[in-house]
This record gives C-alpha cells, structure tokens and sequence, in this order.
C-alpha cells in the first residue's frame, strides 16, 4: 500500500532536481581558464587605452583650434571659431546633407568601378608571368599621374558632372586595388594551387574558389587604401571643377566669404572621410579575422 505514490512523489523529487544539476553541470563546462580571461582582458584593455588616446587627440586638436582662434594668431577672415563652426553646421545642415549625398554618389560609382576592374585585372595578371612583364612599365608610368591633370581630358570625354568625376575616382582608387590584388595572387602558395588543380578545379573555378580568397588580405589592404583615396579625388575634382557636393560647398562658402560656413564643409568632408575608413575597417575585421591576429599584441 502506497507504493505507486511513493513511487510518484520520488519521481517528481527528482525532476525538479534535475534541472538544477543540469545547470551545475553546464556552469561547470562553461568554466573559461584564467589564462584565456587574461588574454582577453588584455586586449579589451588594448582596445580601450587606443580609443581614449584617439578621442584624447581629437580633444587637443580642437583645443588647439579654439586657442588660435580665440587669440588671434590667425585672423577671424581666414580662421572661424569652433563655436562659429558648430553653429554653421546646425544652421546649413540641410544644405550640408545634400552635399554629402552628392559626394559619396561619385565616390561609390567610381569606387565600385575601380574595385571591379582592380580585381578582375590584377587577378588575371597576376596569374601569368607575361602579362606581369608587360603591364610593369605602364602600371610605373600611370600610378603617378595626379587625376586632377587629366581633368581637361575627362571633361572633353564626359563633360561636367558625375560621370567625369566619377571616371577621376576611378582611375586613381583602380590602382592600390589591382598592384595589391596582382601581388596577392601571385603570391599564393604553390601547394595551395596544385592541391586544388588536383581536385579538379581549373581556370575561372580555380580562381575564384582558391586564388582570390587566398589573396583576400591584401585585396582588402587594396580597398581601404583606395577608399581614402577616392574621397579626396573626389572633393578634390569638385573643387576645381565645380560639379557639386562637398568641394563645391567648401567654395562656394569661400568665394561668398563665409568663412564659418567653408570650415562646416571641410569638417563634414573629414568627418565623413572618418566614419567610411573606420567603416570599412571595422567590416574588414569581421569578414577576414585571419588578417588581423596581431591586433591584439599592437
């Protein structure tokens, strides 16, 4: 008598207990060595002390920009205020915005036809040692060209407007993007290569699914440099021509003598410039975290 509820009750003591030694039992497997902690406090601690020191130089630089300022060293028609500058950015932020839009339009366009041209050609020279040999030369007589020179010419083949500047940014981010994708590809293992030509993979398959990846790294290197690049051919050929955006806020503010309003554009234009290279660095970390294992140790 009174077995089955005795037999219940036991059973229902030890569900109830078995949770909890479950998740005493999952604690335990959770448990992270001291040494592995310490490593990732470290380099926490890294990150963190780079940032302060980062916000720290950007505090002194304002600093000092209010100081000159204040003082007079340079004169109020050549140098505004940080707060003039501040109010001319609230007051003409619409304006601003647009301008902005207008910039990163050129500089897209041209960056993306730049990277695809970059990468499609630096991959097939880079896998032929003649065509290495043969675009040497030229690659040396063409990286050096200022595109604000070829200004004349592109605005005889496009004209003013996005297609001439777009074309300038193209030329000049083209060429970080093919050297270090050429240099990449040719540098990919032999072993690598021969494994995967083993496999069945040949031409465009071999490329594509072994030779590019492998070279990813210094593709991406390619890219951040073609990135900051881009934006100053950008500004730089809205300046002198006058096709709009940023540049052509900065002088316009300028010719109109309004000095706050010419300091609002340029620190737009670097702010800008700022959040696409931190941007694009950050993806890079995250999409290729084998290329940056010696962050932490930095």
């Amino acid at each position: 008598m009174g077995g089955p509820d005795k037999a219940e009750k036991v059973r229902a003591s030890s569900s109830r207990e078995a949770p909890d030694l479950v998740a005493f039992e999952s604690v335990e497997t959770q448990v992270v060595s001291p040494a592995v902690m310490g490593n990732f406090r470290s380099r926490r601690n890294v990150r963190v002390r780079r940032r302060l020191r980062m916000a720290g130089g950007v505090v002194i630089a304002i600093g000092l920009w209010e100081l000159v300022s204040v003082t007079q060293l340079v004169s109020s028609t050549a140098l505004s205020s940080v707060s003039a500058t501040a109010a001319a950015i609230g007051s003409n932020a619409g304006v601003l915005f647009s301008a902005v839009g207008q910039t990163l339009e050129a500089w897209a366009v041209g960056l993306a036809i730049a990277t695809v041209a970059g990468v499609i050609m630096g991959a097939l020279v880079g896998r032929s040692r003649i065509a290495d040999a043969l675009t040497e030369t030229l690659v040396r007589m063409m990286r050096p060209l200022p595109s604000l020179a070829l200004i004349p010419i592109a605005i005889l083949v496009a004209g003013l407007g996005l297609k001439m500047t777009a074309g300038l940014v193209a030329f000049t981010s083209f060429w970080p993007i093919f050297i270090n994708t050429r240099y990449g590809v040719a540098q990919v293992e032999r072993l690598l290569l021969e494994t995967a030509t083993t496999l069945g993979l040949r031409g465009l398959a071999l490329i594509r699914s072994v030779v590019l990846p492998a070279a990813a790294p210094l593709i991406a290197s390619g890219f951040q440099v073609a990135v900051g690049l881009a934006l100053v051919v950008t500004v730089s050929v809205e300046l002198v021509g006058g096709t709009g955006g940023i540049g052509s806020y900065v002088l316009a503010a300028q010719q109109g003598n309004a000095v706050a309003n010419m300091y609002a554009g340029i620190v737009v234009g670097g702010f800008l410039g700022w959040v696409l290279n931190t941007g694009f660095a950050g993806l890079f970390r995250r999409l290729l975290p084998w290329a940056n294992q010696r962050e932490g140790s930095e």
